[in-house]
């Protein structure tokens, strides 16, 4: 993929990293098409890459996204070995009169900022990526985006997390992941397949958009540890699914219906394997 970066895209990305001089954006430009081609091969993958390098006009948004991103990670790698000082309009790498060594307070502050700004922007580059024909059916798609809850931004959304970091979502990933398995146990691992995929594609049909912000809410109660609220979304979930079968074709003919309305084995005195209990 061949995307070019400029100077004004970095400070753009990174604010703090503004040098009149230029030797921080230099410094850097190894470091950032490193970070082009990581994007390339574990988010992108090649339909992702071929609309980031032909497609400006199409997906202005998206290679805007990739660019910020790429120098985001850049940046916040490599930052520590550089010999940073303090300017009076941020961080530079030149020594002059007006300039003093950036204190560990500010430059770990720095670090944590760009770790937020990571995730936030890996979240709003997927959701880009959704409206790329085709790479919802890549590998990329299934190791990046493997529940309906996939980026920081649920967090506040609907968990109820102010400004949430990423040791948040680090946090609470093992209780999205355990509420994404009682959801495919009692809604079917084929239609919890068949909203992923047609969240990643941009292709929800106006039934199953409501089946995925439930979905969204009931994992967001969950983190929130809030059981009433859990509760009374997967209640609504199941209401309207079971309303009107036929536009939830595959619950209907899924092992999460048949979990759903399991019946109870009835011991009938008439049938031939009654059992008698005195």
């Amino acid at each position: 993929m061949v995307l070019e970066i400029t100077k004004t895209d970095f400070e753009k990305a990174v604010p703090a990293a503004q040098d009149p001089s230029g030797s921080i954006f230099e410094v850097m430009e190894d470091a950032i098409k490193i970070e082009l081609s990581y994007l390339e091969s574990q988010v992108l993958g090649d339909v992702g890459a071929d609309a980031v390098e032909h497609g400006a006009l199409a997906y202005p948004a998206l290679v805007q996204t990739v660019k910020h991103l790429a120098c985001v990670r850049a940046f916040m790698n490599e930052m520590r070995s550089l010999d940073l000082v303090l300017t009076p309009t941020g961080f530079g790498v030149v020594s002059t009169n007006d300039t003093a060594p950036a204190s560990k307070m500010r430059v770990d502050a720095l670090d944590g900022q760009l770790r937020r700004q990571e995730r936030l922007l890996l979240g709003t580059l997927l959701d880009r990526l959704f409206r790329v024909p085709g790479w919802g059916l890549q590998p990329q798609r299934q190791w990046t985006v493997q529940t309906l809850f996939f980026c920081i931004q649920q967090l506040e959304q609907f968990a109820g997390i102010n400004h949430p970091k990423p040791e948040d979502w680090d946090t609470n990933y093992p209780t999205v992941m355990a509420a994404d398995a009682y959801l495919r146990k009692h809604l079917g691992n084929a239609y919890m397949d068949e909203l992923l995929a047609q969240l990643t594609s941009h292709s929800l049909s106006s039934q199953n958009i409501h089946i995925v912000i439930l979905c969204q809410q009931y994992i967001g109660a969950c983190i929130a540890q809030n059981t009433r609220l859990k509760e009374e979304v997967y209640m609504r979930m199941i209401n309207r699914l079971e309303a009107d079968l036929s536009h939830y074709s595959t619950y209907a003919n899924g092992e999460g219906y048949r979990l759903n309305h399991f019946k109870p084995y009835e011991n009938h005195a008439e049938d031939s394997a009654f059992h008698f209990v005195g």
